[in-house]
């Protein structure tokens, strides 16, 4: 956001005397237009905290590509401390990861099944205010000695310039086809 809205706002408060909830009716209105333009700012616990379209991509981008590596650390810079992992069906690894420790759990049973680890091709990502979506391809030799190659759509949600949800699509029959058969 512009230090000038920002400069406005606090102006209203100080010097308008304008009350919280119209404040943050202002705040609203800003963050609307910056939506508009294809930023969205949020203030953040510590101040001023601005990501673009593009940068939120980046991050989540660079996150993918960090757990695609094995680099858990560098992802998990990224993530927050509470963040979610959805993986829908009815698979031994669907359901609701919450929390690094049971995103790791779930990561170093991934890398079991592809001991060689992942090649990731991301062919698109988009951004909408703070959600995220990318489609990938995700390529490797299962453990089983079969290939595995299968499209996958994810939508990241960002909260304070961190990944706080991940909604994971992908064709689960391929998946199950490759790696349990």
């Amino acid at each position: 956001m512009p230090k000038n809205e920002w400069f406005a706002i606090e102006h209203a408060m100080k010097h308008e005397r304008c009350s919280v909830s119209e404040v943050r009716l202002r705040l609203a209105n800003v963050r609307a237009t910056a939506i508009k333009r294809g930023t969205y700012c949020q203030a953040s616990e510590l101040g001023d905290f601005a990501m673009t379209a593009d940068q939120k991509k980046e991050l989540v981008t660079k996150t993918w590509l960090a757990l695609g590596r094995g680099d858990i650390e560098a992802a998990f810079a990224n993530m927050d401390h509470n963040v979610s992992w959805l993986v829908p069906g009815n698979m031994t690894t669907s359901g609701v990861k919450k929390g690094k420790d049971e995103i790791l759990k779930f990561m170093s049973g991934v890398g079991a099944v592809f001991p060689e680890g992942m090649k990731i091709e991301i062919r698109r990502t988009y951004c909408d205010g703070d959600t995220v979506i990318v489609e990938l391809t995700n390529r490797g030799k299962v453990s089983n000695g079969k290939q595995y190659e299968n499209e996958y759509c994810f939508v990241f949600e960002l909260e304070n310039g961190k990944v706080r949800r991940i909604r994971e699509y992908v064709d689960t029959q391929k998946f199950a086809d490759t790696v349990t058969n």
